[in-house]
C-alpha cells in the first residue's frame, strides 16, 4: 500500500507517496522527535492512506531539530535525526514553505544539498 502525504495548505495535492513501511517509519520518527524536542510534529494520523501535514508545525519541529543537531555533541542523536530532518526539509520545500532558519550560510548550503539529494529518492 502507498501512503500519500498532503500539506494542510494544499488539500488533495501529493507532496510525497512512500510505501506503507516508510510512511510508518516517518510518522513514528516525527512523533518521537516531537517529544524529544518539545515541539508539535505537524504530522497527522493517516486516514485511508492519506496523512495531512501541517507544514508550519513540521517546519518548527525541523527547525528545533536542526538547532539541536548543530549544538549537540551526541553523535547518535545527530545520526538518528539526520534522515528525519532531511525528509522533513523535502516536505516543507514541496509544500512551498520556506525552510527554517539555518545557523549560517555553510549549514544552509549543506542542508540544501542533502535535501535536494534526498528528494530524488522520495516519490510523488
Amino acid at each position: 500500500m502507498t501512503f500519500r502525504f498532503h500539506s494542510s495548505d494544499l488539500p488533495g495535492r501529493d507532496i510525497w507517496c512512500p510505501g506503507a513501511e516508510v510512511a510508518h517509519a516517518f510518522i513514528g520518527s516525527a512523533t518521537v522527535f516531537s517529544g524529544v524536542f518539545g515541539v508539535g510534529s505537524g504530522v497527522g494520523i493517516p486516514v485511508d492512506g492519506v496523512c495531512v501535514v501541517d507544514v508550519r508545525d513540521l517546519g518548527a519541529l525541523v527547525g528545533a531539530a536542526v538547532r539541536r543537531f548543530t549544538r549537540t555533541e551526541q553523535g547518535i542523536l545527530r545520526s538518528l535525526s539526520l534522515g528525519f530532518i532531511t525528509t522533513s526539509l523535502v516536505l516543507v520545500d514541496r509544500a512551498g514553505h520556506p525552510v527554517p532558519a539555518m545557523p549560517g550560510p555553510e549549514q544552509e548550503r549543506a542542508w540544501t544539498a542533502l535535501r535536494d539529494q534526498h528528494a530524488r529518492a522520495m516519490p510523488v
